[in-house]
């Protein structure tokens, strides 16, 4: 072979020999700090240390059934159909030090825009507050992972879902309901996350101071929650889930000034859900009850228990298109609150109801398919019909509702 062709022939391996820049490497990599893996240092120290940002914006339309007189503000000419909001952004930090454990913190950063809101005749836009969202440490045992600190209680399908990973736009409204927000306790599940049994058990303090820190609150009213969930491989595509939460929370007392109930809005929560992933098709369906209503107002005057159901499944169309359907139905007297984005924010219509349910479909673009959860478009109609009154007379919201978010998670 002469110098040419072996020159020839070389150049036509040197691309194949050379990495490729990628953007969708690049990015996500500008967040992580220190690699010790990636570094070629070994350290008994700190393995990694990385910076979090998860910036999410969204915007939505109500159109009530009833037409202009279910829009608030209209009888003042002064209606509002549309907001807008940064639903969430946070930054954090993570860093892996002594080989099993993980410092972990995330911040809700304030001063930004929240949806405008009717008060006094007038639409006011609120401003974000900062504060802690979750702040923890964990330790990886095996076989036992131990969480100590600030934390989101991973029970009930839709909010065990990341808010990087849920499908919809937003979660079901009877989710909304039910679930504990993050709160400060003490969490001990299986390190295996894909053993064939599954284990989960905590306890969390209900309530929290308000500010900055928001730490919390031990106080006869808020007490504390127990949780305890088990999972089941039932196949090697799909798991079964049960969930139970009990919440101490003395309904009868009221909440010192400066201090929010952060629990479960039931005394007892429970559910169960069943995943399927499979190729490109994905499904959950989940069955869920709570049991002796908390944060009952004059609208849910006498509400006890309410029970539901949600369908969500989903189908990959291509790489970067993804279509989602869901159902969703919950009902009790007095006892259902719909979620208040955005159809109890901008309707006339009230925010409780005997029952309620919802059709959802949308379409979530992936900017980066192999990382699908780092920047996504959302766009989503949901069609919510409700029956019966509160306990005031009011009927709760009948329309439609359209979405679109981008959300972002590095």
């Amino acid at each position: 072979m002469g110098a040419a062709a072996v020159c020839q022939a070389a150049d036509a391996q040197a691309p194949q020999n050379q990495s490729a820049f990628s953007f969708n490497e690049w990015l996500p990599g500008c967040f992580m700090l220190f690699d010790a893996e990636r570094e070629h240092a070994e350290n008994p120290w700190v393995q990694e240390v990385s910076f979090r940002f998860r910036p999410q914006y969204q915007w939505g339309y109500m159109d009530p059934a009833g037409g202009a007189d279910r829009v608030k503000g209209c009888s003042d000419g002064n209606g509002r159909r549309g907001n807008d909001e940064w639903r969430r952004f946070r930054i954090g930090g993570k860093a892996k030090v002594l080989k099993h454990l993980v410092l972990f913190t995330d911040w809700d950063i304030g001063g930004l825009d929240q949806r405008h809101k009717y008060s006094g005749g007038t639409w006011q836009r609120s401003r974000g507050k900062t504060g802690v969202y979750e702040l923890y440490v964990q330790g990886d045992f095996k076989p036992v992972t131990i969480t100590l600190g600030k934390q989101k209680p991973a029970f009930i399908g839709e909010y065990r879902t990341s808010d990087s990973q849920i499908l919809t736009i937003e979660r079901s409204n009877l989710v909304n309901q039910l679930t504990a927000e993050s709160l400060y306790g003490l969490d001990f599940r299986n390190s295996d996350k894909k053993a064939p049994l599954g284990w989960e058990l905590g306890v969390w303090v209900n309530a929290q101071h308000d500010g900055l820190w928001k730490e919390p609150a031990f106080c006869s009213s808020g007490n504390v929650m127990v949780a305890g969930g088990l999972s089941y491989a039932t196949s090697d595509h799909s798991r079964l889930y049960l969930d139970y939460m009990h919440s101490f929370y003395n309904e009868g007392r009221d909440l010192d000034p400066g201090i929010s109930m952060q629990g479960p809005g039931a005394r007892d929560v429970v559910a169960l859900t069943w995943t399927l992933k499979k190729d490109a098709f994905n499904l959950m369906v989940e069955g869920m009850a709570g049991f002796n209503c908390t944060g009952a107002n004059g609208k849910k005057e006498g509400a006890e228990n309410v029970a539901g159901l949600s369908l969500i499944p989903s189908y990959r169309i291509s790489p970067h298109w993804e279509a989602v359907c869901r159902y969703q139905l919950a009902a009790g007297s007095n006892a259902v609150d719909a979620y208040s984005r955005y159809a109890t924010t901008n309707s006339a219509y009230s925010s409780v109801s005997d029952m309620l349910q919802g059709f959802y479909l949308g379409v979530n673009y992936y900017v980066n398919p192999d990382k699908p959860d780092m920047i996504r478009v959302m766009i989503g109609a949901e069609y919510q019909d409700s029956a019966g009154t509160d306990a005031k007379g009011a009927k709760g919201f009948t329309g439609w509702q359209y979405g679109a978010a981008l959300r972002a998670n590095f």
